[in-house]
């Protein structure tokens, strides 16, 4: 699972590289995020433009109710931080968001095992992710939230994940524009971008004692 990750980047750069035409967010997009927390991430807008927000990390879909198990929001949301990218297409909570609400989550490098992970060509983390938009019963509330998409780990990331998993990283212009298309709606379609990525483009450096 990923289950923090750190981002310190210039919000002017992400917005030219990324593309992106609105900025709804406050500031660099910097820190240690973690479940629950405000995260930063890129979607489309229903004109098609890429938009830069803030969402809360797990995931709440939009049919959620409060219910004897999670009588809370968070509750839920404590669950669905991450999401394999072998089932996203079939489970309940996230097969919507799989069709229509992807989004990319930029970061600069994620923990795991006392270690950071990062690129070697010192690109940022383009990691994949799904979002929802809820609204309570009497629309005096509104959560969007996020998920982070995980695929098997590479040959690095698995000496310290003891289940082996890892975030999908997505790889270049090509794979984001290609994972946020609201044409591409099948597992089939995008099922080549949910691989791990390349062991051989990435380095990892023990993270600094709390």
């Amino acid at each position: 699972m990923c289950h923090t990750f750190n981002a310190s980047l210039n919000t002017t750069d992400l917005i030219d590289w990324l593309e992106i035409v609105i900025n709804r967010t406050q500031g660099d997009p910097h820190g240690s995020f973690f479940p629950l927390s405000s995260i930063p991430a890129i979607r489309l807008n229903r004109s098609g433009e890429r938009e830069l927000v803030s969402l809360q990390w797990g995931l709440l879909p939009f049919w959620w109710k409060p219910n004897a198990r999670q009588k809370t929001a968070k509750a839920f949301q404590r669950m669905t931080f991450n999401a394999r990218s072998e089932t996203i297409h079939e489970k309940p909570t996230y097969r919507e968001a799989f069709k229509r609400r992807r989004c990319v989550i930029p970061a600069t490098n994620f923990y795991e095992g006392g270690q950071l992970f990062y690129r070697t060509d010192a690109e940022f983390l383009c990691l994949a992710g799904l979002w929802e938009h809820w609204q309570s019963p009497d629309g005096n509330e509104t959560i969007e939230s996020c998920t982070i998409v995980t695929t098997d780990a590479n040959s690095l990331v698995e000496i310290y994940h003891p289940k082996k998993r890892m975030p999908v990283i997505l790889e270049d212009q090509n794979a984001i524009s290609r994972w946020l298309s609201p044409d591409l709606v099948e597992r089939e379609s995008l099922e080549n971008l949910m691989q791990p990525f390349p062991a051989d483009r990435m380095s990892h450096e023990r993270a600094p004692e709390k």
